[in-house]
């Protein structure tokens, strides 16, 4: 057996969740780099783990403090921290919608190790706190990558998800085994292992709780995404209920659909037609 064999085994039995999830400690920047202002939010798990998050508030020039749509928890992907992923989506406070970004356990300066069991425990304890600190206020999910397959399994089975007005799903893989299958199948030396390999990966199944969220769902992938490719996607439309819609643009890569301005109005479009009547303007 190869050397490079022997290491790819040993990352896969050592490695687990580590697989799917890449942590950074490091912060890159922050909203003050850009002059905008937010608040740094410590939150606490029902397993005593603290998290991290931003709150960053709507953006209208002049304008203090700026009147807020709704709220939205965004999700990162599967690397680095809320100091990097957030400033692709920032754009959105200038639409009117709060931001809070959530660093899971083991990322950023939240506290714990990594895993995707517990992420979802993270996930669930932000909805938590938004819920009970803005009563009033409607409150999105936006999840990419595995932020996004995240969110679905949370959502799916969250005992509080009508008091949700909808999620975002921005490139999710349909099963965590199905896409560390098609990784593994990349590497010429471990394509015979693809199946018994995958088992090691901790299951995190979208595809499996889609089917259970009944509030209004956008989808939204490109063509050209080489890292989770667009079938999973569609697969996880094609088992979603109504009310749901999906934007697939031709090119721009993964997690890069919103740099189309179609797939952006879309996504506003979403928002607005999905805030409850009591909220819209």
């Amino acid at each position: 057996m190869s050397k490079r064999l022997i290491f790819f085994l040993f990352l896969f039995v050592s490695g687990c969740s580590s697989l799917l999830l890449h942590p950074q400690k490091k912060f890159i920047s922050d909203p003050s780099r850009l002059g905008l202002p937010y608040e740094d939010v410590y939150l606490n798990t029902p397993d005593n783990i603290r998290l991290h998050a931003w709150f960053i508030p709507a953006y209208c020039a002049e304008v203090a403090p700026c009147p807020s749509k709704a709220n939205i928890l965004y999700l990162h992907g599967n690397a680095e921290n809320i100091s990097s992923h957030t400033f692709g989506i920032i754009w959105l406070i200038l639409h009117g919608y709060n931001l809070m970004a959530l660093d899971y356990r083991g990322f950023g300066k939240s506290e714990g190790s990594i895993s995707l069991s517990g992420s979802q425990t993270d996930i669930k304890t932000a909805l938590d706190y938004l819920l009970k600190k803005y009563p009033d206020q409607p409150l999105y999910v936006f999840g990419q990558s595995i932020g996004a397959a995240l969110t679905i399994s949370t959502v799916g089975q969250y005992e509080n998800q009508q008091k949700l007005s909808g999620i975002v799903i921005d490139s999710a893989f349909s099963k965590a085994r199905k896409i560390a299958r098609e990784k593994i199948a990349q590497v010429w030396l471990l394509w015979p292992f693809q199946y018994p390999l995958s088992f090691l990966v901790p299951e995190n199944n979208p595809e499996k709780y889609v089917s259970s969220i009944t509030i209004p769902k956008l989808f939204l992938t490109t063509k050209d995404d080489e890292i989770v490719p667009v079938h999973h996607t569609l697969d996880l439309y094609e088992k979603a209920l109504f009310p749901k819609e999906i934007e697939i643009m031709e090119e721009g890569g993964h997690i890069r659909a919103l740099s189309n301005e179609k797939a952006k109005k879309t996504l506003l479009d979403f928002l607005e037609r999905n805030r409850p009547a009591s909220h819209a303007q």
